[in-house]
């Protein structure tokens, strides 16, 4: 066992930090070191897997705990959209994602579910006037948060753009990945008008404790929607002051 890796039952399993402040702990084994020491401590921490790297200058400690990936369960609604918009639009790329998703990690439940479709950009319009045509009821598209309020009822359909780099899936493309998920509940200003944000804390706690979560996927579209410091904050348990307006 190297000495560095002592570090690894000091650290906060919650906690994501930075280079710095694994140094500090490092310095807390050993005092006399080299810098460079340091840093090639916490590289072979990174390569034997005892971290993680998130992105740029981003780590947390690894769980050996195996986890299962998450696959959404749609409701009847929303996998007849699906069928419907990709029999139509076989090449053009959407998520479908639905409220009652997060009845899994809410304690408060929401039973007036909304659908949410992320579709690219060039496309979103044609999808919206095709859902009309088909009769699909109660349907917006990229509604502000007034209207939305004004006009949503039960089992709205909500069209907007798809968000550039947003976490896609290989086999089944049209299902949410968790790690866009948890993204857009709190970057969304829609999404987040339908629950609590006071549950949020439990939502990250629960989706980490029991799914595999690809961290560094998931911080670079949080980045892309300017959302990435209060996601790792949400990840690390800390207090978040902050509000989608």
């Amino acid at each position: 066992m190297q000495w560095y890796e002592e570090v690894l039952d000091r650290i906060d399993d919650k906690k994501i930090y930075c280079h710095k402040e694994l140094m500090d702990e490092l310095r807390k084994l050993k005092t006399d070191l080299s810098e460079s020491t340091y840093h090639w401590a916490i590289s072979g921490l990174v390569r034997d897997g005892g971290l993680t790297r998130l992105g740029y200058d981003s780590y947390s400690l690894s769980s050996d705990i195996p986890k299962d990936e998450y696959m959404p369960v749609y409701s009847d609604t929303a996998e007849r959209l699906i069928q419907l918009i990709s029999e139509k639009y076989p090449y053009v790329q959407f998520t479908v994602f639905e409220t009652v998703l997060m009845n899994e990690f809410l304690n408060h439940l929401i039973a007036q579910n909304t659908v949410f479709i992320q579709v690219e950009k060039e496309s979103s319009i044609y999808v919206f006037r095709f859902l009309q045509d088909q009769g699909i009821q109660n349907v917006m598209y990229k509604p502000s948060k007034k209207d939305f309020n004004l006009y949503w009822a039960k089992d709205s359909v909500i069209v907007t753009d798809m968000i550039s780099e947003a976490p896609i899936r290989l086999n089944k493309p049209h299902y949410i990945m968790l790690e866009k998920m948890l993204v857009d509940i709190s970057a969304d200003k829609l999404i987040a008008t339908t629950f609590s944000k006071a549950e949020l804390p439990d939502v990250y706690e629960q989706a980490q404790s029991r799914y595999l979560l690809d961290k560094v996927r998931m911080l670079r579209y949080a980045r892309r929607r300017n959302r990435q410091d209060v996601l790792m904050k949400y990840l690390e348990g800390s207090k978040v002051e902050d509000a989608t307006s």
